[in-house]
């Protein structure tokens, strides 16, 4: 892959932050990150009209409040041990969160996207699932979501030290837009890049009794192994390991994360439909996200 490709590194980083622990871990991954790749950093706080529109005033003074928050986070950020860029913008905007960071992306020509969540759902809040799952599926730039088993020690490590970058992929045009992602990034920083494909599991039948079940999940494995070397360009700039393991999806892919020490998950996200609200619909990457023991980075069609 050649150097100036746009995947080489991200020169513009956003770390949206509601200034709870979630968002304060994501705040030390994308100080590093910007630190490393000499990029811009944009800390946003969102302030939601939900909540605020019975209260006259109620919301031009928590956007006040939210303004001086985030000269205090940034004032204390040394003694917290956050590396930084050289350049640093602190923004308050108003409105939906999810739409107003991607406006936002789109202003200021953002690369990537950094959130934290804890994993948990239901509530108005960047850090809570639901939420925070709406921003990577509106986002028109790559987002970094910082999970609640990430290791908060991680950008405290040399940069680089990850022994291997997991791209997950079920052959579709979503797995084709991330896959110059993972490898750019493995490039960069020193990692092996591993591309997974997870089969579904062998269902019992008697068709298959004939041949017996592991036969049949061995040809499924080869045939999707041979599928994954059709998959990946020649340009790559880096030879993958290719992995193929039967399974549901998340747990084949945590499963393999773990198994590789992986230090990054890539995982590529398919449009959805605009008949069926996002949050109706089982995701496979918002699973992952709050169960990996690190990062995940997700790039949508």
């Amino acid at each position: 892959m050649r150097e100036d490709s746009p995947t080489s590194q991200f020169n513009r980083i956003l770390l949206a932050t509601d200034f709870s622990d979630a968002s304060r871990n994501a705040l030390r991954y994308a100080g590093a990150i910007a630190d490393f790749n000499g990029a811009r950093l944009y800390i946003v706080h969102v302030v939601s009209s939900v909540g605020y529109t019975m209260v006259p005033g109620a919301e031009a003074q928590a956007t006040q409040l939210a303004a001086r928050d985030l000269r205090e986070l940034l004032s204390n950020l040394d003694d917290a041990g956050v590396s930084l860029p050289v350049e640093v913008a602190l923004i308050v905007r108003q409105g939906d969160i999810a739409a107003t960071l991607d406006e936002l992306t789109r202003e200021e020509k953002i690369d990537l996207i950094v959130v934290g969540t804890h994993g948990r759902t239901g509530f108005p809040k960047l850090t809570l699932g639901s939420v925070a799952e709406n921003v990577f599926r509106k986002a028109s730039c790559p987002v970094l979501t910082v999970g609640p088993n990430s290791p908060a020690d991680w950008p405290e490590r040399e940069m680089g030290a990850e022994k291997a970058i997991l791209l997950a992929t079920d052959f579709g045009d979503a797995s084709l837009a991330a896959l110059p992602y993972g490898a750019s990034i493995a490039n960069r920083s020193r990692s092996k890049l591993v591309v997974l494909y997870v089969n579904r599991p062998v269902p019992e039948s008697p068709a298959n009794s004939v041949f017996g079940d592991e036969t049949v999940a061995e040809e499924l494995r080869y045939a999707a192994l041979q599928q994954l070397q059709k998959l990946l360009p020649g340009d790559l700039g880096i030879e993958p390991e290719l992995r193929v393991t039967a399974g549901l999806p998340v747990d084949g892919i945590l499963s393999e994360a773990a198994g590789n020490s992986a230090g990054l998950i890539v995982l590529g996200l398919h449009r959805r439909s605009l008949l069926v609200p996002a949050e109706h619909l089982p995701s496979t990457a918002y699973g992952v996200v709050i169960q990996a023991r690190c990062p995940v980075l997700t790039v949508r069609t």
